[in-house]
């Protein structure tokens, strides 16, 4: 006789494994670490005694400080992002890019040009102090900023909206590294920042789009000029 049809409890068939149905979203992402990220920023822009520094101009915290609070503001609301709320913190993102820029370049002058008579040179603590906080600034900000256009941005990334991505991780370029469903999230590319400021180039993550591209050449060469000027300077003033 044939065998009868089972009555038991049948295995579920997980949804987006042959179900037909697409698998559950990716959960909101937390914008915990945008804020802890620029906080740890700011504290020393304006703990540190200006006598230790050359600058950052007071307008870079300033600037900083708009972006946590927007950001602040988005991540206490419910549900999805606000459509004016992303250009708001591109546009302060890049205004904070070109104010760091603009310290950055300052920092370099400062170094270059010869002290005039009757005026003492940075000391190695200010040049030190003021270079360690212009490349954090540096990290945060483009990982901010590549946050933010990576495929749309976060909540355009999570709806799968997105037509191409900015970046490929390894994550998504291999399968069976990750969850099908992974995303990258803020620490991912605050990371990729930090890498194409040590080592002036991408490292695991590659950049796709001509925009992320130019960016990331503008990272590194911040990053460049600040380190060979500012170490070269330091190297001649300690004794040998």
């Amino acid at each position: 006789m044939p065998d009868e049809p089972s009555t038991g409890p049948q295995p579920e068939t997980p949804h987006g494994a042959g179900s037909g149905q697409p698998g559950p979203a990716p959960a909101p992402e937390t914008y915990v670490w945008a804020l802890v990220a620029l906080c740890v920023v700011i504290l020393p822009q304006v703990l540190v005694p200006a006598k230790l520094r050359e600058g950052p101009p007071l307008v870079v915290p300033a600037i900083e400080a708009a972006v946590v609070l927007i950001l602040l503001a988005v991540a206490a609301k419910p549900g999805p992002v606000p459509r004016a709320a992303r250009p708001l913190v591109l546009s302060l993102v890049a205004v904070l890019i070109l104010a760091n820029t603009a310290a950055a370049v300052r920092l370099v002058a400062l170094v270059l040009r010869s002290t005039p008579e009757g005026e003492s040179p940075p000391t190695v603590t200010q040049l030190l102090v003021t270079a360690v906080t212009l490349l954090a600034a540096n990290i945060v900000t483009f990982g901010l900023l590549y946050w933010q256009i990576d495929g749309g941005g976060p909540d355009v990334r999570r709806a799968g909206a997105g037509r191409y991505p900015d970046f490929q991780f390894p994550q998504t370029g291999t399968p069976g590294l990750a969850p099908p469903d992974w995303q990258p999230r803020f620490p991912d590319h605050l990371y990729l920042a930090f890498t194409n400021v040590v080592a002036f180039s991408p490292t695991d993550t590659l950049p796709l789009t001509h925009r992320v591209k130019g960016l990331m050449a503008i990272q590194s060469m911040i990053s460049l000029g600040v380190l060979v000027v500012v170490l070269s300077r330091v190297i001649n003033i300690l004794p040998p």
